[in-house]
């Protein structure tokens, strides 16, 4: 593992943030940090605030109070595709692919958003994903659940972005395509992302997480180590029936 020198920022430092969509106050006081490389599951029952905390950090919600600091730099009032331009990829859970374009064209279409890193070509894409590489000309309505969630994790890659925010990946795919998700991100990993994941599948970002985040009511109630994750099996069942 590489070593991060101590007087680098975290890649996201969020302190004291708060949202709203509307008048709904949905975050109440979240704090979290993310150090670079590492990989970070956000877990909690449905409406915890999880998809809220990463709409929050690409600035898709109503409303934000606090901070936000990408790669230690400020982005809480920035516009959504100013914060894209700090090296930040977002998957929806709804993927969000070009439906009518093969899948070759959706991987040629998103702009580089770091002005230090090119992204992944299209050769390093279909080394990761091979099912991409047969389904290359394939429209996006003809792709598995699986091959478009591959796809809008590929086109992520291809966009440069060092620090991506992937929302419930695995749900409702095939154990063999979640095995798949699993090693790309490990791989991702070994590359030096940084990666928060909103996860409802708990045997799937167990294994692969550095550290945990708990969300209750919009709110932070338990963080720890991956190392701690047997120690905190009994509270973890009483927070989310795991």
């Amino acid at each position: 593992m590489t070593t991060i020198p101590v007087d680098v920022p975290p890649a996201l430092q969020i302190s004291d943030l708060q949202s709203w969509y509307g008048e709904s106050h949905i975050l109440h006081n979240v704090n979290l940090n993310v150090r670079r490389g590492e990989v970070v599951t956000l877990l909690g029952r449905n409406g915890a605030g999880r998809t809220t905390t990463l709409r929050s950090i690409m600035g898709l919600v109503g409303t934000r109070k606090g901070s936000i600091r990408i790669d230690g730099r400020e982005t809480i009032h920035l516009a959504t595709h100013r914060i894209a331009h700090f090296g930040v990829g977002y998957c929806p859970e709804e993927r969000g692919i070009f439906s009518s374009l093969s899948a070759e064209e959706n991987l040629l279409l998103p702009p580089f958003v770091s002005r230090t890193d090119q992204g992944m070509s299209i050769d390093e894409i279909y080394a990761m994903f091979p099912n991409l590489k047969e389904r290359r000309n394939s429209q996006g309505t003809r792709l598995s659940g699986g091959e478009q969630q591959m796809l809008a994790v590929a086109r992520i890659l291809r966009t440069g972005a060092r620090l991506l925010l992937l929302d419930e990946i695995s749900e409702g795919l095939a154990p063999v395509i979640v095995q798949a998700l699993a090693r790309m991100i490990l791989a991702l990993k070994a590359r030096g992302y940084t990666i928060i994941m909103v996860e409802q599948n708990f045997r799937f970002a167990a294994p692969l997480a550095d550290r945990f985040y708990v969300m209750e009511h919009g709110q932070i109630v338990e963080s720890f180590e991956a190392a701690q994750l047997d120690a905190k099996m009994a509270t973890l069942n009483e927070l989310l029936g795991v």
